[in-house]
Parts: structure tokens; C-alpha cells; sequence
């Protein structure tokens, strides 16, 4: 996997992580959409803002379709597999879960839903989690479509980073 060397400079990966997976189909789409979004929420606020008869209610009720776009493509960029030198943070356009290696029973791939290769991260209290990471093609909302190679490279970096046991080949 590619990991993200200029960190510094994502808005779409947590601070101090490197992602793990492949970025989102439609990367360049996605950050016009989010771009376009924040330029015309500002340009619209200030106009609002400069013009004598300023209503703040018709101000917001103009901003909201451009900050709208700019959250749902910010949320899409944000959908992948990140990690940092102690925790295994999973992002899949909802609420984001942050877990600690050591938390870490075993990473397993597995159906999920309607993917029937879907990486899952089992801790030693017995919860599992889906990550957003599966193996095939295909957009699906929240999801990263890996190929085999990128899925077994993923896994790997996956167990030493958790100091799990190397699986069997």
C-alpha cells in the first residue's frame, strides 16, 4: 500500500496516521466537490455578510447547499484504513473507530452485508468490526475496493503492526 507521506497536508487523514488503503474512486470529483464547496460557503457568507440589507437567515439558507457538498465529499474522502504507531483507526463515512493494537486479537477477511471478502479486525473481548476495506470491484458508499495483492499487502502490514503472529500462506 502507498502510504500518505505528506500527512501534514491531508485534511482526509488523522493527524499523525498514514493511510493504509487505496484512496476513494473518484478522488479528483471528490475534491472538487468539497473545494467548490468551501469556496462558495465562504464567498456566499461574505457577500451575505458586505451587503447593507444582510439577512443572516436568507445568508444561511443560501450557504447551506455548498456546505452540504463540501461535508458529504469531505465525509467520502475521508473512508479508508488508517494507522499510527499505536492505533488502527477505521474510517467508513460514519463515525470514525479508533482501536489499539494491543487490543487486537486477529485480523480475519470475511463476508459482510452483501461483500463476501470483507477485512475484519476481532479483539481479545470477543467484538468484531468490519473495516472498510474489501476485496473486489465497484464503488459502494463507505467501502474500498481492494484487489487480492492489495488486500494480502494490507493484512500483513496489518499483523506487524498489531505484533500478531504472521498468518499461515
Amino acid at each position: 500500500m502507498a502510504q500518505n507521506s505528506a500527512v501534514a497536508l491531508s485534511p482526509f487523514t488523522p493527524a499523525g496516521s498514514n493511510r493504509l488503503t487505496p484512496d476513494v474512486p473518484q478522488r479528483l470529483l471528490m475534491l472538487m466537490g468539497y473545494w467548490i464547496g468551501v469556496v462558495l460557503s465562504v464567498a456566499t457568507g461574505i457577500a451575505a455578510v458586505l451587503e447593507r440589507e444582510a439577512n443572516l437567515l436568507e445568508a444561511a439558507t443560501m450557504m447551506a447547499p455548498f456546505m452540504v457538498l463540501a461535508w458529504f465529499s469531505r465525509r467520502a474522502l475521508s473512508v479508508g484504513v488508517f494507522a499510527d504507531e499505536t492505533d488502527l483507526r477505521l474510517h467508513a463515512g460514519n463515525q470514525p473507530l479508533t482501536i489499539a493494537y494491543d487490543r487486537v486479537e486477529a485480523f480475519t477477511v470475511r463476508p459482510h452485508q452483501e461483500k463476501s471478502r470483507v477485512l475484519w479486525v476481532d479483539l481479545r473481548d470477543g467484538r468484531r468490526y468490519p473495516t472498510p476495506a474489501f476485496v473486489g470491484t465497484g464503488a459502494r458508499a463507505g467501502m474500498i475496493a481492494l484487489t487480492d495483492a492489495e488486500m494480502t499487502t494490507l493484512l500483513a502490514e496489518l499483523t506487524q503492526r498489531a505484533a500478531l503472529p504472521q498468518p499461515a500462506a
